[in-house]
């Protein structure tokens, strides 16, 4: 065995520990019966939390809205990020106070995010929803309580506090781009398309791959921001799968079909993100 690896194996056989041990519990759980007010305790129950979460319209809706705020949420923050560092990527006046204004929701932990955001958007207080959509003559509409623009709200908060992780990684990757390649575009008299799509795309190839996974991996698991601004609700409008387990588990004390809501949340993360990271790897 080579010396670096003697030296990496005490943490990862840690880590691997400090993973797989949770991982196998949870695996274990979701094939028992457990509810904590039974006093039998858990018994074996094989496939069935699997079965009832399949033939559960909670689940069904729940999985719907989990697909469509992941897609929007990655989405939009893997765009604006990109746009933005682009632009910064470029001589500008005040650019570094800007962009430490643009970093601040980084640093924001995602409950302060949530509570800002459903103060903003409230239909009573909120400098958007009370005073921005009576000025545009929607004063009647609760942004909060309506089920399609409550599922927009959480995403656009969402956005807002995730975005600068992408913003400073295609920045770092901008910055690794040689200066030259654009030089040598410019006199060949490439576009800015062109050389979008020539030069700075295929160089900015894994820091993208890395965004993501990164914000992949964050959307579907997204807890915080929902269940301070809304609690999945209105009814099940913005409850995505971290949402309805922590239901599930919580209130209803249902700690087998909880587990199991959350390997298929593990499947559909790992399902998504390993085709990513085979990219960096090529």
């Amino acid at each position: 065995m080579r010396e670096e690896y003697k030296l990496l194996l005490p943490s990862v056989v840690i880590l691997a520990a400090l993973v797989a041990g949770p991982t196998f519990y949870l695996f274990y759980t979701s094939f028992l019966n457990w509810f904590l007010r039974d006093p039998h305790g858990p018994t074996f129950g094989g496939l069935d939390n699997y079965i009832k979460l399949l033939q559960s319209a909670d689940f069904s809706a729940s999985l719907i809205v989990t697909l469509v705020f992941s897609a929007a949420s990655v989405s939009l923050s893997i765009l604006i990020g990109l746009g933005l560092a682009l632009l910064f990527n470029e001589e500008l006046r005040g650019k570094r106070l800007m962009r430490t204004v643009l970093v601040m929701p980084i640093v924001l932990p995602p409950v302060v995010v949530g509570f800002t955001w459903k103060f903003l958007l409230s239909s009573e207080v909120g400098l958007i929803g009370a005073y921005f959509m009576r000025l545009i003559g929607f004063g009647d509409v609760s942004l909060l309580g309506e089920p399609t623009l409550a599922l927009f709200s959480v995403i656009l908060a969402d956005v807002w506090g995730k975005t600068p992780l992408p913003f400073l990684i295609f920045l770092a990757g901008l910055a690794a781009v040689p200066p030259i390649y654009y030089e040598s575009a410019k006199i060949d008299g490439a576009g800015k398309w062109q050389t979008f799509k020539s030069i700075t795309l295929p160089n900015i190839r894994k820091p993208l791959v890395v965004a993501l996974i990164l914000r992949t991996i964050d959307a579907f698991n997204s807890f915080d921001v929902i269940f301070v601004m809304t609690k999945g609700g209105p009814g099940v409008a913005t409850q995505t799968l971290p949402m309805l387990g922590w239901k599930v588990g919580f209130y209803y004390f249902d700690l087998g079909m909880a587990s199991a809501i959350g390997v298929i949340l593990l499947v559909m993360v790992i399902s998504v993100s390993m085709p990513l990271v085979r990219r960096i790897s090529r």
